[in-house]
């Protein structure tokens, strides 16, 4: 049984769709990155598999669990956490209140103080300024923020909705080894939306490309690291050279 299934999922906004019939699955702890350009439904997919938008069609599933239809807050104690396009950290609270709010569904409130700890230690700025406002902190600092706050739900399956957006590639590098050690050390399932398929050929993993509110292609992330190779994925040759001639 796959950690995430998706079986003939469709999203309408409306009379517009934004995903027609798509399907997935993800393993257990495998590094799944979905590219693809702007409106190809990728952050609609985070958004109905994390309850935030509604489905039309199709079902969703985590193990063996059905997602379909519950709320965010039923999702999340089941064990999946998002971290959301923007961070959406809250600015006037401390870095450590922002961390606590990851708390909020745990049952097993004696491990939450280690948890935290954990995250100090991953992400030692936060722990520097953990008494400081968060909207103080670079956007770096607050994708890190957004991270260690999903992680402090415990989850067993992490979506993360472009970590690359608005930061400079040093600082990205800096969230991208962060994320891929935590994902090591607790054996998470990670799903990321990467605009860039040259960042998921670098961090590696499985990419899978939309277009158009559908998958269109995907496999090995190593193998989608140029352009020629991003392009042929979408239109295939005959597509791609009449997209040359087109823009000739």
């Amino acid at each position: 049984m796959s950690k995430l299934g998706v079986f003939d999922l469709s999203v309408r906004y409306g009379k517009v769709p934004a995903l027609n019939e798509v399907s997935l699955s993800i393993e257990e702890g495998e590094r799944v990155f979905i590219a693809g350009p702007n409106g190809a439904g990728k952050s609609s997919l985070l958004g109905a598999i994390s309850g935030a938008v509604a489905t039309s069609q199709g079902r969703i599933e985590m193990d063996g669990d059905i997602l379909t239809g519950q709320p965010p807050e039923a999702i999340a104690r089941l064990g999946l956490s998002m971290v959301p396009e923007g961070r959406e950290i809250f600015g006037a609270l401390t870095v450590q209140e922002n961390l606590r709010v990851g708390t909020g569904l745990r049952r097993d409130r004696h491990a939450v103080q280690t948890d935290m700890d954990e995250i100090y230690s991953a992400f030692p700025i936060l722990g520097e300024r953990r008494h400081a406002p968060a909207g103080a902190l670079s956007g770096g600092q607050q994708q890190m923020l957004a991270i260690g706050r999903a992680l402090m739900t415990n989850p067993k399956l992490m979506m993360v909705d472009e970590p690359s957006l608005g930061l400079a590639p040093k600082v990205v590098d800096q969230v991208y080894d962060k994320l891929i050690a935590l994902q090591e050390e607790r054996g998470l399932t990670l799903l990321i939306v990467e605009q860039s398929s040259v960042r998921a050929a670098r961090v590696g993993g499985r990419l899978i490309l939309m277009r158009g509110g559908a998958i269109v292609g995907g496999g090995d992330a190593a193998d989608f690291g140029d352009q020629a190779a991003l392009t042929e994925a979408y239109f295939g040759k005959s597509g791609a050279a009449e997209d040359a001639e087109a823009k000739a």
